[in-house]
This record gives C-alpha cells, sequence and structure tokens, in this order.
C-alpha cells in the first residue's frame, strides 16, 4: 500500500514543526526519509545539499537530492562531519537500540550542526490502529512495530553522553507528538 492521503497530512505537520530548525544554506541528512525523501523536497528553500537514507529508497544521485539505500541502524557510507542538520523525524519509536543511530547522527553533523527528531507519544498508537484497521493510513504508519517509548529525559541523557548539548523539547499537535533539536 502506498501512503494515504491521511499519511501525508501527519507527514507535513512534522515537516512544519521541524522546518524552523533547518538554518537557510543547510546541509541536510534526513534519516529514515522515507519512500521519497518528502521533507527534503519540502524544506528545499533552506536546504543546498540533501541526502536522504532509507531501506526502502532506491540509490539515486540524480534529482535534486541524493538518496542513499541503507539500514540506519548500521554505520553509513557517508564522510564524517558533513552536514548542518540530521533530522529523523519519526524515525526514534521504531528503533529497538535509538543509541547507535543517534552516534551515527553525531558523527555526520558538523560542529554545531543539530540534530532535529520527532517523535509520537504513545497515546497515538491506539490512534494508529484504529486508522491503520479503517485502511486509512498504511503499513508505513501503522503501529505494531513501535517501541516502547523512551521518556525525555532519559533521551537527554543519551544525547548528552553521546556529546550531544542545548537541547530543545516541545510538543505539539496536541501533546501527541514530541520534538527535540540537540546541538553538536
Amino acid at each position: 500500500m502506498s501512503y494515504t492521503g491521511l499519511d501525508h497530512f501527519m507527514a507535513r505537520r512534522r515537516f512544519q514543526a521541524a522546518y524552523p530548525h533547518i538554518r537557510k544554506g543547510a546541509r541536510v541528512c534526513d534519516l529514515g526519509c522515507g519512500l521519497d525523501a518528502a521533507f527534503l523536497d519540502f524544506a528545499a528553500e533552506r536546504i543546498t545539499h540533501g541526502v536522504g537514507v532509507d531501506d526502502q529508497v532506491r540509490d539515486s544521485a540524480g534529482g535534486r537530492w541524493r538518496r542513499l539505500r541503507a539500514d540506519i541502524r548500521k554505520p553509513l557510507p557517508l564522510e564524517p562531519a558533513q552536514f548542518d542538520n540530521v533530522v529523523m523525524l519519526a524515525v526514534l519509536e521504531h528503533l529497538a537500540d535509538p543509541e547507535p543511530v543517534l552516534r551515527e547522527a553525531y558523527r555526520l553533523l558538523a560542529p554545531g550542526g543539530s540534530l532535529i527528531l520527532t517523535w509520537p507519544s504513545a497515546m497515538v498508537d491506539p490512534i494508529l490502529k484504529v486508522l491503520y484497521g479503517l485502511r486509512l493510513i498504511s503499513d508505513e504508519m501503522e503501529s505494531d512495530e513501535h517501541q516502547k517509548r523512551i521518556p525525555v529525559g532519559t533521551l537527554q541523557q543519551i544525547l548528552h553522553r553521546i556529546g550531544f548539548t542545548d537541547f530543545l523539547h516541545y510538543t505539539f499537535e496536541l501533546k501527541l507528538n514530541n520534538l527535540m533539536v540537540a546541538s553538536r
């Protein structure tokens, strides 16, 4: 099943939350970019160089953005310190062990760069289950593979241990989603 209209709507809400944290002229890596690296297109006016990484995209150097088919849970074939922003939008909740992915994000960031994360509250999972049952959302949005959510304080401790600083956290969409920005 391809993305539905509701999938696109929910993704756009995440994109709108992350967008203000992308610097103009930024080099951006979207880890877990999904089938079409849509965030890079959404934020195109602020991005000079973009790479979307996901295990479902086709490798492609053509077009505006590079797409790299890779498992984000493993070391990526990308040079260190080459991005101003690494985004992980609705990715964290799919990772049984997020620390290696967060370490890789840190490796990819240039000094002064930032990691931008969004993830849904656990309250969203029953809602997604009903929407999936009604076929209003795709397999990509379905929540059966969601992991137990990491408390915000624990996530900040993990990020701090990796080397991140200057945390900004807030919720959006009636507290159903979280956004965190952490600086390298």
